[in-house]
């Protein structure tokens, strides 16, 4: 029962592919999609010294935030499996979303108008920080219990989640916000992997790759050239891809929502590539 109720929220946080909770703005997506050769997206938190915030300046909390370079992760397999035909659909190096408490969410569709995917695998480099306790103190009446990675919505604008990751790392227990495990947490809008723990430790740079494919969603994470505990995965059902079209990918979360859903606000989100076995 908690995992059904567990999804509901979630569907509702993440609910038409991109638009904020109530009362939040959110963002939008970009206007054309982008793809390796014209990558465009909407970002309420562009690095500093990166195109498409228009600004330069710095955040404006107290959080030590770190510089804005690109990492360098470890790509893994691309696991062809009932997709055997991926391609490069979207390619954006260096870094791309600096999460702070004036933006936390990046968004782009990836395909041509009209398309869609057999399979689509979303990588990039995720500059995690170790500052659990400083964004406790941002919020005393809150707890960052989760905090959003990524994730791939359908067709627009009521986009069902076909992929979203969560890390997992701290408890609300007897009202108090407590440190937990470590855990990794991934599903869609059907099923929902909840509480796996492992070595997901903050302060790392993190190679996180995402996947929809036709029965399944999953999510894998490596650092320093090693995979990093064990591949996540969740039932997806293969008509949600067959049937989706202008779908969208979001780096980072809006929130904090209901408490308990918030940015990793510091983290860095780099190198992003989109593959995707493309169906007309």
């Amino acid at each position: 029962m908690r995992h059904v109720l567990f999804n509901l929220s979630l569907s509702t946080l993440l609910a038409c592919g991109g638009g904020g909770p109530p009362g939040e703005d959110g963002s939008t997506t970009a206007d054309e999609p982008a793809t390796s050769d014209a990558a465009t997206g909407t970002t309420t938190g562009e690095p500093p010294g990166t195109t498409g915030s228009g600004t330069d300046s710095g955040p404006t909390t107290g959080l030590p935030w770190p510089e804005p370079t690109a990492t360098s992760g470890t790509d893994g397999p691309v696991d062809a499996g009932p997709c055997p035909n991926y391609a490069l659909v979207l390619d954006r190096p260096g870094p791309i979303l600096w999460a702070t408490t004036d933006g936390s969410v990046w968004e782009s569709a990836f395909l041509q108008p009209g398309q869609g995917f057999g399979c689509v695998r979303v990588e990039f480099d995720l500059q995690t920080l170790d500052n659990l306790d400083e964004i406790v103190a941002m919020d005393p009446e809150g707890c960052p219990e989760y905090f959003g990675i990524a994730s791939v919505f359908g067709t627009q604008p009521a986009g069902k989640v076909l992929a979203t990751a969560f890390y997992h790392p701290m408890d609300r227990v007897r009202g108090a916000c407590t440190l937990g495990a470590s855990r990794l947490e991934v599903g869609n809008h059907l099923a929902y992997t909840a509480d796996t723990a492992g070595p997901w430790a903050p302060g790392q740079v993190w190679h996180v790759i995402l996947e929809a494919k036709p029965s399944l969603t999953r999510v894998t994470v490596f650092s320093g050239g090693q995979q990093v505990g064990p591949t996540i995965a969740a039932a997806l059902d293969p008509l949600d891809v067959a049937v989706t079209r202008d779908p969208v990918v979001r780096l980072g979360l809006p929130g904090p929502v209901e408490d308990r859903f918030y940015p990793w606000y510091g983290a860095t989100w780099a190198n992003l590539q989109v593959w995707a076995d493309v169906v007309p």
